[in-house]
């Protein structure tokens, strides 16, 4: 009886198979679709019930432009069947079916003000090295809106106001895609660059000596500060050029050093060239700091020569 039915079962599906016919492709609109570039292919929009060398080249063919990264655009999916069937001849062994419109939306790469603030502050800690040691950070007076970039491999470049980055007052920014130029912005503000500095504890005089006991520190923003003294170390011991109030900060600028040698003082004078040295005792004629050139007057010569101040007391001749 089991082989009886066998036998039956396997003659049903031959007579079904040799009347059934070749089914033709079906091609189905999704309701929606997306896109990286600015062209809209078939197989961004429609989905195939086989996979065979047709389909796939079908999948390639154009049936639109894209919008704006970050938009939609709508499609009709008679229209781009009428246009595929006219343009490609297509034959009518395939099943149009779906959606008989279809939303598409270009991906792209927003970036927004915190990504723009990121951008400029990783690009001065890259340049740490070539700037004082301050906390410097950019404030922007306005920040851009939000904007797409298409998609791809992303990269910027940054460039200053000031190519010494202090002082600047507006950050351009040339945004790249795939080594392409897609947006150039700029954006204003001022930098700030806190530190800490040498200030005057109270009123200075001009052609005061300056002592601990005149200096403090304080912090400030040294952004628009020219040689700022950053240490007490820097300016103690040193004559100040010009009164200050309290609170001034004491620029490099604004103090000298004092003279090792003064006018009118004796002072020995050498003579080193190779094996060769020479003394002989001379009289300044002007106060001289360290390695200033000054008129010494050779006592026993009475002859005028120009000297280096090596030393307190101490002058050499440059042969």
């Amino acid at each position: 009886m089991k082989k009886v039915l066998g036998k039956v079962f396997v003659l049903f599906c031959l007579l079904v198979g040799l009347g059934q016919t070749a089914e033709a492709l079906e091609i189905t609109f999704q309701p929606s679709g997306s896109v990286d570039g600015s062209v809209i292919k078939l197989g961004d929009i429609a989905r195939f019930d086989e996979q065979t060398e047709m389909t796939r080249a079908l999948a390639t063919l154009p049936v639109g432009q894209a919008v704006a990264p970050g938009e939609k655009t709508t499609l009709s999916s008679l229209g781009i069947k009428d246009s595929l069937t006219a343009i490609h001849s297509l034959s009518g062994d395939i099943v149009w079916s779906g959606s008989p419109t279809i939303t598409v939306l270009r991906r792209g790469e927003s970036i927004g003000p915190e990504r723009i603030e990121t951008i400029i502050a990783e690009y001065i800690t890259r340049n740490q090295n070539n700037l004082p040691e301050a906390e410097i950070r950019f404030v922007p007076s306005a920040l851009p809106l939000p904007f797409m970039l298409p998609s791809g491999d992303l990269s910027h470049e940054v460039i200053p106001s000031n190519p010494d980055i202090l002082g600047s007052s507006r950050f351009s920014i040339i945004f790249r895609i795939d080594g392409n130029v897609v947006k150039n912005m700029s954006v204003r503000g001022k930098i700030e660059a806190l530190a800490h500095v040498v200030v005057a504890a109270g009123p200075l005089k001009k052609g005061e000596i300056l002592r601990p006991h005149h200096l403090s520190t304080a912090m400030m923003d040294i952004s628009s500060i020219d040689n700022a003294g950053m240490a007490v170390e820097d300016v103690v011991g040193k004559k100040l050029t010009r009164s200050l109030r309290a609170g001034s900060p004491v620029l490099l600028s604004m103090v000298e050093n004092l003279p090792i040698v003064q006018r009118g003082e004796r002072v020995k004078i050498v003579v080193n060239s190779g094996a060769l040295h020479l003394t002989a005792t001379g009289l300044a004629h002007s106060d001289g700091i360290m390695h200033q050139m000054i008129r010494v007057q050779n006592i026993n010569s009475n002859k005028i020569i120009y000297c280096r101040v090596a030393a307190p007391g101490l002058v050499e001749v440059m042969l």
